[in-house]
């Protein structure tokens, strides 16, 4: 299945806006992950495979009401692009928009598990957050991006916001604070992959996805390269859906994604873990929004008392100039 998509240079204005950087809480995790947007991680370099079914349109028969009345097997294909300016193309109205200038707003809720290899996988506690990420166009489909994050955590039972939480594996109480990402360097997302702005040098980290049609949904899986300086016990993976009819709609620069997922990585210091091995799983669900303005009204109400700054594009981060190494890039 081949999809061949716009110039973007031809979608609606930059005042009408709409990576990689959930990972910048695991800096209270062990020192290593101090280096989050190093590189130097050898690229990822899956292909979707090929398939010679036609392109659907958004005007074709509902595959689910095909499928509720006969009886036969669900619509289902791995899609092909023309190249990879075509398929960044896709995975950017995924993840951001394709205007020169925007912002794109994700919340989620997720549950973290602690793993020891002498006891069972158990949940620890759930959080509650967003990504708050704003993007400008540099060059040929080339953007620069900076984003913040706040989670606050909540019970396992009630949902309630909560402090503190019971440690399963040392059977203590510990405090659990609120996660806020403020220190994310950077990132440039082109065809050639992710560069983080306080890279060394100038090497693109390519990552793995794979675009699927689904009945009525169009899906992506995407694992997230790991750059230079992580610990070894890390992934972050994740599928991401919209309807099929919006996403062959070439009128719709960003899409409103459901996502869900997981990540893997080494016990945060305030699970008061020590040497202990083991690690954290984290797994998520949410989805994209309009804007901050569509969040949850008591979410919106406590960041609003605790980080009213958050809740709004922090554009200066645009002020610091690139490193010369990769302003030759663009």
């Amino acid at each position: 299945m081949k999809y061949s998509t716009w110039d973007s240079d031809q979608v609606a204005a930059a005042d009408q806006p709409a990576d990689p950087t959930r990972r910048r809480w695991l800096a209270d995790a062990p020192a290593g992950l101090l280096a989050a947007t190093a590189v130097g991680v050898a690229p990822l370099t899956w292909a979707a495979a090929p398939s010679s079914t036609p392109r659907a349109t958004a005007a074709a028969p509902s595959p689910t009401a095909t499928t509720a009345s006969t009886g036969e097997p669900i619509d289902s294909a791995f899609i092909e692009f023309a190249d990879e300016r075509e398929r960044f193309k896709a995975h950017f109205r995924f993840e951001r928009d394709l205007r020169d200038q925007g912002e794109a707003v994700s919340w989620y809720h997720f549950t973290l598990y602690a793993l020891a290899p002498d006891a069972r996988p158990v949940p620890v506690v759930r959080f509650e957050g967003m990504e708050y990420s704003y993007f400008r166009r540099l060059g040929d489909l080339t953007w620069r991006i900076h984003a913040h994050n706040l989670s606050f955590p909540r019970d396992l039972q009630s949902g309630a916001f909560v402090s503190q939480a019971l440690n399963p594996l040392s059977g203590e109480r510990v405090t659990v604070p609120p996660m806020v990402l403020l220190e994310d360097p950077g990132v440039l997302h082109s065809p050639q992959g992710y560069l983080p702005l306080d890279s060394r040098r100038a090497s693109w980290l390519s990552s793995y996805l794979m675009f699927r049609r689904e009945g009525e949904l169009v899906k992506v899986d995407h694992i997230r390269p790991t750059p230079e300086g992580w610990p070894k016990m890390f992934i972050e993976s994740s599928t991401s859906s919209v309807p099929r009819a919006q996403f062959d709609d070439p009128r719709v620069t960003s899409l409103k994604f459901q996502t869900s997922g997981f990540y893997a990585f080494p016990f945060p210091k305030w699970m008061g873990m020590g040497e202990r091995p083991g690690h954290m799983i984290g797994a998520w669900s949410g989805r994209k929004l309009a804007g901050a303005r569509e969040l949850p009204a008591e979410f919106q109400a406590r960041a609003r008392a605790e980080h009213p700054g958050l809740l709004e594009a922090r554009w200066g981060e645009f002020d610091r100039p690139l490193p010369a190494a990769l302003g030759r890039v663009i």
